[in-house]
C-alpha cells in the first residue's frame, strides 16, 4: 500500500508534503555470476539478495 500512497503523492509534488516517508536511499549492487543485492546507502550489508534473478512480465 505503502507503493500506491507514494505514487500518488509524488504526481502532485513532494510526497513528504502529504505525510508520506520518503523514500530511502538504496545502493544496487550486482556480482559477477549476475547476483543482486539492494543495501541501505549508510550500510555495508545487503538487506536483500538474489543469487539468480530472472526477468518477469507482467
Amino acid at each position: 500500500m505503502r507503493a500506491r500512497e507514494w505514487t500518488v503523492a509524488a504526481a502532485f509534488g513532494d510526497p513528504t508534503e502529504y505525510d508520506v516517508p520518503a523514500l530511502p536511499a538504496w545502493r544496487v549492487e550486482r556480482g559477477d555470476d549476475g547476483d543482486l543485492a539492494f543495501a541501505a546507502a549508510g550500510r555495508d550489508e545487503p538487506f536483500i539478495a538474489a543469487e539468480r534473478p530472472v526477468r518477469v512480465r507482467r
